[in-house]
């Protein structure tokens, strides 16, 4: 090897000199290594953020933050301002809709959820992610409600399960070294992807473990209902057990039975709630009403909005505090339609689903059992009273008659050998036991036939 060039004069002894671009080549160098080294290190500490949202939203199924879990982690995963997690029914409709980075009186401010349309409907039908640098300038952008806090950045990716889409993950505004949300980055999206993977059977076994509590509630309402209805408890108070068991289980504001009144209107004679007053006692036309709807079909529905379904012409009636999401179902008995049961939840609330309004439908069943029940017991009170109205017709004709009669011709017998000024006396008293005698007969007929009441044939 060679000895190294002594440096410029002055340097110390055994300096070696490099000459400048041989300087600035290892200077690049190992800037690079240490550019790789802290990416590494960027990436390492995604992964146990990653690592860490994952088990935030995978450890307990069964909370019922498991949602709020997963909307948190994700905003603070990929450090974006805003996030929000769509939970759609088996019908693609909205049910759930949660949300980090909006203070809750903004949110209130802002009102219903979205609808899920434009940019936020692409996810629906498409597999992937959805990243877009400005999302006022998307094309299929819909403008935003009054309220909202304007937005850029977005990235989105359905949360798919056994085969379909059943909600999407939302977010917006990554932040960034200065004012302006930063746009997104395809490590963004990988992360998210990642998440959404991981947390898609975490939901979709939260939506499991959800209808089976759900159900088992129902069971236990309906178990509770036929003990009442076996026990022979009052169909009034039956009744009003059904509609108070249906507006817990449903998790509704109210709940109610209609009845009709007239072919042209009916009357709700049972609510549970915190409106049952306001409600008790309404009437609502027939022609132009969900609740008409369903008795005149005999077929149970949903609605999103009780207050702007275009089945209907007119509010069902003052349920302004609670005319949101509601279910119909109607009360059949041996083919006939005897009322309808619906529960409504306040406007802004989670929908109902069909296997909601599957367990109103058995409830509707057993209410109309009990009007049935309570019918047959009417029926039989009669049959009962008309049986009593014969027994007492029975022993007026055999003995008091009877009775009467004998102690008439007694009487009649001694007016012959009486005197003169007595015997007019006792032909006047037999005369009147003989209109006493009619008398009891026109109320024997009159307890064996019953009058049938106004406009019996």
């Amino acid at each position: 090897m060679g000895t190294p060039a002594n440096g410029p004069p002055g340097d110390p002894p055994g300096f070696v000199h490099i000459p400048d671009p041989a300087r600035l080549e290892l200077d690049r160098a190992v800037q690079a290594v240490v550019t790789r080294a802290n990416d590494v290190l960027h990436a390492e500490s995604r992964l146990r953020d990653l690592l860490r949202a994952v088990l935030a939203v995978t450890t307990d199924i069964a909370s019922p933050g498991v949602l709020d879990h997963l909307v948190n982690a994700a905003r603070e995963l990929l450090g974006a301002r805003f996030a929000a997690l769509a939970v759609l029914d088996d019908e693609g409709r909205l049910v759930q809709f949660r949300h980090s980075g909006i203070e809750p009186s903004a949110a209130r401010e802002i009102g219903p959820w979205p609808r899920g349309e434009g940019v936020l409907g692409r996810l629906r039908t498409q597999s992937g992610p959805l990243r877009i640098d400005d999302i006022n300038a998307a094309p299929d952008t819909y403008g935003f409600p009054t309220g909202h806090p304007t937005m850029r950045s977005f990235l989105g990716v359905p949360i798919r399960a056994r085969g379909r889409t059943f909600g999407a993950l939302y977010l917006a505004d990554k932040q960034g070294a200065g004012t302006v949300p930063a746009p997104f980055t395809t490590e963004d999206e990988e992360l998210l992807q990642a998440l959404a993977g991981a947390a898609s059977a975490a939901v979709d076994n939260a939506r499991l473990y959800e209808q089976a509590q759900r159900r088992e509630a129902w069971q236990h309402a309906t178990a509770l209902i036929s003990s009442a209805l076996l026990a022979r408890t009052e169909p009034d108070q039956v009744l009003a057990l059904i509609v108070e068991q249906a507006r817990q289980v449903a998790g509704a504001d109210i709940a109610a039975i209609a009845l009709p009144e007239t072919p042209e209107r009916l009357v709700i004679r049972i609510a549970a709630g915190q409106y049952a007053d306001r409600v008790t006692g309404q009437y609502l036309p027939t022609a132009q009403s969900l609740t008409g709807l369903v008795l005149t079909r005999g077929e149970p529905l949903i609605t999103a909005d009780l207050a702007t379904d275009g089945r209907s012409h007119q509010p069902d009636t003052d349920l302004s505090p609670a005319s949101g999401p509601a279910m119909f179902a109607p009360l059949t008995a041996r083919g006939s339609r005897t009322g309808v049961l619906f529960v409504t939840r306040q406007p802004g609330r989670a929908g109902f689903d069909h296997d909601q309004l599957d367990m109103l439908t058995v409830f509707a069943a057993q209410a109309a059992l009990a009007e049935r029940l309570a019918a047959e017991r009417a029926d039989a009170e009669l049959v009962t009273q008309v049986r009593d109205h014969e027994r007492i017709a029975q022993d007026l004709r055999d003995r008091v008659i009877e009775g009467i009669f004998a102690i008439s011709l007694t009487l009649n017998g001694l007016a012959t050998t009486a005197p003169p000024h007595r015997q007019q006396h006792l032909l006047d008293t037999v005369g009147r036991l003989d209109t006493v005698i009619r008398d009891i007969r026109a109320t024997v007929f009159d307890l064996r036939h019953p009058d049938p009441g106004p406009g019996a044939p």
